[in-house]
């Protein structure tokens, strides 16, 4: 199997709207119904992830429900944990705040050889610094935490995996993480941040550099206008 899991369920802290980002519109669709258009060719099943706090704004869409809240590694790990993949199954997994376009999971799929996939593209000043070291491991940094960031490679918003192998990877990490009272203590602000999973544990990856393809995400009312901007047809 491969899944699709477009992940909607934020708290919107910097989107300045009650509409999920995910359900802004472009012309006459939202960004989730051309995200899903996108993706679906390619998944044998897409899944939005969405909150108990945001679910009625989802009622059309095959979904699952999670508690949010504790970060975005822990949105994911909820939801395969709902999936139980096989060791077989592959999944993509995608924030509802960026756009994709068919091309991506054409590149990914063409490049996906048994190992992850991080497609990334090139940037001066990389919000997220994605940067392949030794062993097929990646190590990220993050502008947002004060980190030292470089001109390099800065993810997609979109992600192509072995499901099982982040299923148990993220069970790791959160077993590292999780106190004894059920919280995260980590020192990206105590939550557990998907991204951390290749500095927190062993899952290797390589990154899939799409330099022709460009990056559609955003996370205020503004960037997402900007966005409307440089879409042009799409």
């Amino acid at each position: 199997m491969i899944y699709g899991l477009i992940i909607c369920a934020g708290r919107q802290s910097r989107f300045k709207s009650e509409t999920p980002k995910a359900l802004m519109k472009i012309g006459d669709e939202t960004i989730l119904d051309r995200n899903i258009k996108a993706m679906s060719p390619f998944c044998d099943k897409v899944f939005v992830i969405c909150s108990f706090q945001n679910e009625k704004y989802f009622d059309a869409e095959d979904k699952i429900i999670i508690e949010s809240g504790k970060g975005s590694g822990d949105a994911v790990w909820q939801a395969l944990e709902r999936i139980k993949p096989k060791t077989e199954d592959l999944c993509f997994v995608q924030w509802g705040d960026s756009l994709q376009r068919p091309e991506i999971f054409k590149i990914l799929n063409k490049n996906f050889s048994g190992v992850n996939l991080v497609p990334c593209v090139y940037e001066e000043k990389p919000y997220v610094q994605i940067k392949q070291v030794e062993n097929g491991k990646l190590n990220v940094s993050f502008s947002k935490f004060n980190e030292e960031i470089n001109p390099g490679f800065h993810d997609l918003s979109v992600f192509y995996l072995k499901a099982l192998d982040l299923l148990d990877n993220l069970r790791k990490f959160r077993n590292k993480i999780l106190d004894n009272n059920g919280n995260y203590v980590h020192k990206h602000g105590n939550e557990m941040e998907f991204l951390d999973v290749f500095n927190e544990t062993d899952i290797k990856a390589d990154v899939c550099e799409c330099d022709s393809y460009q990056d559609f995400s955003f996370n205020t009312v503004e960037q997402f206008y900007d966005l409307l901007k440089r879409s042009g047809n799409i």
